[in-house]
């Protein structure tokens, strides 16, 4: 079976917090948890799947040996892999790049999605 990270608490086999903030490898862009929780589907990755809903609007599946959560602020950070995806084994570019900032969705609209409207723990 997958490793799951520590103290990054599971509501049940297939969930997590909704809204818990994830950070970009540069920490320039900001996500929010959506609840989802699913192995990774490559043979050769240990890791999970969390779904994040971007600020640019984008919402990807990121993988578990991309990124650490740090339970003293509650937050989940990318370290390795592409800037927003943390897909670790992905070839080159790392999975999905950021959109431009131009082709962004108004920040009014993401506050309508249920894991920016609610307040992470």
């Amino acid at each position: 079976m997958k490793a799951w990270p520590g103290k990054l608490e599971l509501l049940d086999s297939k969930h997590i917090q909704i809204g818990i903030p994830v950070f970009s490898l540069n920490r320039l862009v900001e996500g929010r948890t959506t609840g989802s929780r699913r192995p990774c589907p490559s043979h050769t990755c240990s890791g999970w799947l969390i779904g994040v809903l971007w600020e640019s609007g984008q919402q990807l599946f990121i993988c578990s040996e991309g990124w650490r959560f740090d339970h003293t602020k509650n937050e989940i950070h990318i370290v390795a892999g592409g800037e927003i995806s943390a897909r670790y084994i992905s070839p080159k570019p790392l999975g999905t790049p950021p959109l431009p900032k131009s082709q962004w969705i108004k920040r009014s609209e993401l506050l309508k999605r249920k894991s920016w409207k609610l307040n992470p723990k």
